[in-house]
């Protein structure tokens, strides 16, 4: 799984920029894959400069083109590439506390208006205004400086382009969602895991997402649970594997790569610990 938002922090040769809860940087895409799987820790907002990439979520998949722009959801999701045409994009990486922070002193007055979403999307469109385009090319000045620019002024620069997301009627249920993440910091342990069990995540990556340590993580999800996190992952995976055998024409290979196991090795090993047959043996009693 690619850590998009480790890479891009860690990485030297980016135009970037970092603040103490967020990352812009400019890029064209490491990864020489047409469809990989990705995952953040952060929120982000994305601006195509160029070119073309998909996102693909269980719900839906979202084609995003030049000068489009959308918000992504802390978590994980497919990306497919396009590699007719050079892909050149901005992205602005934010963490819970950002976006609460910008919610509690940018638009409190709006609060009353706002509605929290039980179950929000992981991708949503940007109406990208005049205004907002001129905002997101304003970044570059920055990005090509050599000399270090004070935080306060990136801050609220970024702060200001969230403001103008959110002031933008088309971009009601954006602002709903940062309202929602703010209400709730970091997200609880069940959602998390309830949305990510079926990605290749490993446990300490799990707690990144909930954005607790390893040691409260495993803690916290034991009271949770009374069962450890990487027993939890697996029966849930084997748990989908079966149904997804049992109820499609899926490949043993697909069903692996669907289900978030590392190899189809491992998968079968698991899978024949559980069970006592292999993946086909299981299918073909079935059939029969």
């Amino acid at each position: 799984m690619f850590d998009s938002y480790k890479h891009f922090l860690e990485t030297p040769g980016y135009n970037k920029i970092i603040g103490d809860d967020y990352l812009i940087v400019e890029f064209k895409c490491p990864i020489k894959e047409e469809l990989f799987m990705a995952w953040s820790e952060c929120h982000s907002v994305v601006y195509v400069l160029s070119g073309k990439k998909k996102w693909i979520t269980p719900a839906a998949e979202y084609l995003v083109k030049e000068n489009q722009s959308i918000f992504v959801r802390k978590g994980a999701f497919k990306n497919q590439q396009y590699f007719e045409e050079g892909f050149c994009v901005l992205m602005f990486f934010m963490k819970d506390s950002f976006i609460k922070k910008c919610v509690e002193e940018d638009i409190s007055r709006e609060i009353i208006a706002l509605k929290k979403i039980n179950h929000p999307d992981f991708v949503y469109p940007i109406n990208v205004s005049e205004s907002l385009n001129a905002l997101y090319n304003s970044f570059f000045s920055y990005l090509k400086k050599d000399e270090k620019i004070p935080q306060k002024i990136l801050e609220l620069k970024f702060r200001e382009m969230l403001l103008n997301i959110c002031t933008d009627r088309t971009n009601s249920d954006i602002k709903n969602v940062f309202y929602t993440l703010s209400q709730n910091v970091n997200g609880t342990i069940e959602r998390i895991m309830e949305e990510h069990f079926m990605y290749n995540l490993k446990v300490d990556e799990f707690a990144r997402l909930c954005g607790k340590s390893i040691s409260s993580f495993k803690r916290e999800f034991n009271k949770l649970y009374n069962i450890s996190p990487g027993k939890w992952l697996l029966a849930k995976r084997l748990h989908m594997a079966r149904n997804l055998i049992l109820n499609t024409d899926f490949t043993i290979q697909q069903i692996c790569y669907d289900c978030g196991f590392e190899s189809d090795s491992h998968f079968i090993r698991s899978f024949k610990n559980q069970f006592n047959m292999t993946p086909n043996q299981w299918r073909n009693s079935k059939k029969t």
